[in-house]
């Protein structure tokens, strides 16, 4: 990898803070030079998802084949290159650390894995602390490529929005144990 490789990558991975500390700095400039009004949305966004892994291999494969994700990069990073990445997935990052980032058609790099050998799977019969929800096309044909990958699937449920659009949704277990829960949604009516 060349330095200039080195010196892009190490820019896509800035931490949390330094991107917060940007974003303040471009608002108040944004804000200040239309007038102090509100652009957009004062509302918080998620950016993405981070899910650890003890087989990266195996997650990748689920997310892409299975739910329809894209894969944007895969690699590993030398130990000590990201410091943030210990304390904040509770990891030690002076091993060299494998992660992938991964898109969906509307959400560039919305899912981030890192793969942690020693990862136990989580105890089934325990609430589940996280459940990612994801919207896709074709729910059924979703649900089957879970069921040929060998995911845990449970039954759709079906409901009507208070606006009348009609939805249904289902979970499926991720091989590292993440619950997702995939959704199809058909929009209201038109008067």
């Amino acid at each position: 990898m060349s330095a200039f490789q080195r010196r892009t990558l190490k820019r896509q991975w800035l931490s949390l803070r330094t991107i917060t500390s940007i974003m303040t700095c471009l608002m108040a400039i944004v804000c200040t030079s239309i007038g102090n009004t509100a652009i957009a949305s004062d509302s918080p966004r998620i950016k993405r998802i981070s899910l650890m892994t003890a087989d990266l291999d195996q997650s990748i494969a689920f997310f892409t084949e299975v739910i329809g994700f894209t894969l944007d990069f895969e690699g590993t990073l030398p130990a000590n290159s990201e410091p943030f990445l210990g304390p904040v997935f509770n990891i030690d990052s002076d091993k060299p650390i494998r992660r992938a980032l991964l898109s969906t058609a509307t959400e560039p790099r919305g899912l981030f894995l890192i793969e942690h050998k020693p990862m136990p799977l989580p105890n089934a019969t325990a609430p589940r602390r996280v459940v990612t929800v994801t919207q896709v096309d074709d729910l059924e044909a979703t649900l089957l490529r879970a069921i040929e990958f060998g995911s845990e699937t449970s039954d759709v449920v079906s409901d009507i929005t208070p606006e009348g659009a009609s939805f249904a949704e289902a979970l499926i277990m991720s091989p590292g144990g993440h619950a997702i829960l995939i959704y199809q949604y058909d929009a209201p009516p038109t008067p």
